[in-house]
């Protein structure tokens, strides 16, 4: 799972970065999608299936994270790491 967790990582990385538009996604600001994701991260490394599902739906077509990124301007951004550097990421194990 830490092909997940280093998603997590580079998805973190974006979010520190300023605020972001959550208005269309599940959160109230960008730190309350920074904390959920702190706390994932770890989880989803361990290989909790519970919290690998919960990242996997953020990370879905209309799922928070992509709300962001295209609310935000980096959707470009998130299709590469979604398409092209984590691709296999998504894949069962």
């Amino acid at each position: 799972m830490t092909r997940l967790a280093d998603l997590i990582t580079d998805v973190l990385a974006i979010l520190r970065a300023g605020e972001h538009d959550t208005s269309w996604s599940s959160y109230e600001t960008t730190a309350d999608a920074v904390e959920e994701l702190e706390g994932l991260r770890p989880r989803v490394e361990a290989g909790e299936r519970e919290a690998v599902e919960r990242f996997k739906f953020l990370c879905l077509p209309t799922g928070a994270i992509e709300e962001i990124a295209v609310s935000s301007g980096w959707s470009r951004q998130w299709v590469e790491l979604v398409n092209e550097k984590y691709r296999d990421a998504f894949n069962p194990q």
